[in-house]
C-alpha cells in the first residue's frame, strides 16, 4: 500500500492561524464579559451590564481550540493515539453542551446575585438580538434613567 505524503501549503497554515485566532478572541471575549461583571457584581457599581451573548463564547473557544488540535496533528503528520482521540472527543462535546448550557447558567446565577442585591432591571436599556442579550440592571430606576447606552459599550 502506497504512502501518502502530506503537504504543507500557506492556505493550510493560514487555515490553522485563523482557527487558532478565532478560538482566542472568543476565549478573550468570554474572560473580559465575566471579568466585567464579576467586578460590577462585587463592587456593586451602580449600573450591572450582563451580556449574556458573550457567555456562549467559552463553547466555542474550546471547541475552536480542540479543532485547531487536531489540524495541527493533520499538518505535522503526527497520529493521534486512541485514548488522545477519545479525551479530545469528551472536551469536543462538553464544550458543545457548554454553549446551550453556560449561558443559561450564568443568566441564572446573575439574576439571581442581582435579585438579592435589590437592583432594578432597566428595561429600555437592555436589548437582545436572537441568543445575544445585554441585560442591564441599576441600582435604582433613577440610575437606569442616567445611562446612556453608549456609556455601557464605553465601560463608563
Amino acid at each position: 500500500m502506497g504512502e501518502h505524503i502530506k503537504t504543507l501549503t500557506p492556505t493550510k497554515c493560514i487555515t490553522v492561524i485563523v482557527f487558532a485566532l478565532f478560538s482566542l478572541c472568543a476565549l478573550l471575549a468570554f474572560g473580559y464579559y465575566v471579568y466585567d461583571v464579576s467586578i460590577s457584581l462585587i463592587t456593586k457599581k451602580e449600573v450591572i451590564e450582563f451580556n449574556k451573548g458573550a457567555m456562549y463564547m467559552l463553547g466555542v473557544g474550546l471547541g475552536a481550540g480542540i479543532l485547531v488540535i487536531f489540524m495541527v496533528h493533520e499538518l505535522t503528520g503526527k497520529i493521534i493515539s486512541n485514548s488522545y482521540n477519545k479525551k479530545a472527543t469528551r472536551i469536543a462535546f462538553i464544550s458543545i453542551g457548554l454553549i446551550f448550557t453556560f449561558p443559561q447558567l450564568a443568566g441564572y446565577l446573575v439574576n439571581s446575585k442581582i435579585r438579592d442585591m435589590n437592583y432594578v432591571f432597566c428595561e429600555e436599556k437592555s436589548y437582545r438580538w436572537l441568543h445575544a442579550q445585554n441585560r442591564v440592571y441599576g441600582i435604582n430606576i433613577d440610575a437606569c434613567r442616567s445611562v446612556k447606552t453608549n456609556d455601557l459599550n464605553s465601560g463608563n
